[in-house]
């Protein structure tokens, strides 16, 4: 629950470290990737980092920054009662 509350105050963007728990706490979370270049990319939690380290790897792109989808977003703090 801290997770969910530390990414809520920080407006569902998800930083390293909150990548790696949401793995194995919520593997289907959509998450959304911003990339330098390239158009962003929605995927499964449990798929994001393997996809930027590959990304990153081949020299394609960097990741900019990863968020919650918005609906997503929304819905989390509809149900948590957060304003």
């Amino acid at each position: 629950m801290k997770l969910i509350k530390d990414i809520i105050d920080h407006w569902g963007f998800v930083n390293s470290a909150q990548i790696e728990e949401l793995e194995s706490a919520f593997p289907n979370m959509e998450l959304v990737i911003k990339w330098g270049g390239m158009q962003r990319e929605a995927l499964p939690a449990c798929e994001v980092a393997e996809r930027i380290a590959h990304v990153e790897e081949m020299n394609q792109d960097y990741a900019r920054e990863v968020f919650i989808k918005s609906e997503s977003f929304r819905k989390l703090k509809e149900v948590l009662g957060v304003k």
